[in-house]
């Protein structure tokens, strides 16, 4: 086994291999309670803070709202409502609608119920823009246009978007 020729090999040490210095072994000391919490304290750290961190997340918050509906009444939220700003018809619970009232959070309930709006118009406004780019693409062939399916896609109706328009808002 010398390695082969221009090759040397070199043992040190004698026969037998030598253990790593970190597979020593050590005297087992007893543990204490204290080197048992320094040993689990990243642990505890880990379900702790995010735990801590719900727990005081509601609280001072001045978004505690109740649910709404837009549009269509879904009991138990049939009680009508009309944002000031935008006009936009949305459903809450009657009960709640009383308690909101007693403190004075309609401006807080209106502004929510349009940024719910206005971000799902925007979303299915989107959505029909890539729809009918779809349909005009495919209207377009190798040597020639499908006249009738590209001016098709092109008056398609795009619901979501005359909405939000309708409210002040356009799509990028």
């Amino acid at each position: 086994m010398g390695g082969g020729p221009g090759i040397r090999v070199h043992q040190f040490g004698g026969a037998t291999p030598r253990r790593r210095g970190g597979a020593t072994a050590r005297a087992d000391s007893p543990q204490t309670p204290l080197s048992a919490l320094q040993n689990l304290l990243p642990l505890l750290l880990l379900f702790l803070i995010p735990l801590l961190s719900s727990l005081f997340s509601g609280l001072g918050s001045p978004d505690n709202l109740p649910r709404f509906e837009l549009d269509v009444p879904a009991p138990p939220l049939t009680h009508l409502r009309t944002s000031s700003r935008l006009g936009v018809p949305y459903y809450v619970e009657p009960s709640a609608a009383r308690e909101v009232a007693a403190r004075g959070r309609w401006a807080a309930l209106d502004r929510a119920a349009e940024s719910l709006l206005v971000g799902r118009l925007s979303r299915g406004c989107q959505a029909e823009h890539e729809t009918r780019d779809r349909l005009m693409r495919e209207a377009q062939g190798w040597f020639s246009v499908d006249r009738a399916r590209y001016d098709e896609a092109r008056g398609m109706e795009m619901r979501s978007c005359g909405r939000l328009n309708a409210l002040g808002y356009s799509y990028q």
